[in-house]
C-alpha cells in the first residue's frame, strides 16, 4: 500500500472510532435516545447489544488507524531511539 493509501486509513479508521465511541457515550448517558437513529435495531440485546457492537467498531476503528500510523513512516526513527545517532562521533 502506498503512503498516501496508509494515511487514508488512518484517517477513516479515527474518525469511525471518534464517531463511534461519541454515540457509545451519547447512548450510556441518554438511554431514552435511539442509537444512530435506529441503524441497528437489528441487534440483539436491546441498547446493551447495540452499545456493544458500536464499542467493537470503535475499537477496530483505532486499531486501524493505530497501525496505518505506524505502517505509514517505517524508516523514521521514534522518540528515544538512537538508530538516528548510529555510526556518528564513535569509530
Amino acid at each position: 500500500m502506498r503512503e498516501g493509501g496508509y494515511t487514508a486509513l488512518e484517517a477513516a479508521g479515527l474518525v469511525i472510532a471518534a464517531l463511534a465511541a461519541q454515540t457509545v457515550i451519547r447512548g450510556l448517558l441518554d438511554r431514552d435516545s435511539e442509537v444512530l437513529w435506529g441503524i441497528l435495531n437489528w441487534v440483539p440485546g436491546g441498547l446493551t447489544g447495540r452499545l456493544i457492537l458500536l464499542g467493537c467498531i470503535a475499537l477496530v476503528g483505532m486499531v486501524a488507524g493505530g497501525w496505518a500510523h505506524t505502517r505509514q513512516r517505517p524508516n523514521t526513527g521514534r522518540a528515544g531511539d538512537s538508530a538516528g545517532s548510529r555510526g556518528r562521533g564513535k569509530p
